[in-house]
């Protein structure tokens, strides 16, 4: 642990950080599903891209190969692309 860093630093340290965001996408679709402000596949296609660069930001952190760190950012990517298609289509 870096000393003087504190909680935040232990949360990237430790590799807490990406648990942390994954926790708050599966909650914003998770509120977007529960009020009906968006179908489920709406709501989903809107929180996987950021579940992408949450694979990506884990993979980093751990030192993981770099075609990991690559995979998740490719996913974010056609995540994204996948939901801005189902915008368009409206």
């Amino acid at each position: 642990m870096i000393p003087g860093g504190g909680a935040m630093a232990a949360l990237f340290e430790q590799g807490w950080i990406a648990a942390l965001l994954l926790a708050v996408l599966a909650g914003e679709a998770a509120f977007l599903i529960a009020r009906r402000a968006m179908p489920p596949r709406a709501a989903l296609l809107l929180v996987l891209p950021g579940i992408g660069f949450v694979v990506a930001i884990q993979a980093a952190l751990m030192g993981a190969h770099w075609s990991l760190v690559g995979l998740g950012l490719m996913l974010a990517g056609l995540f994204h692309l996948a939901d801005l298609r189902e915008r368009l289509r409206r």
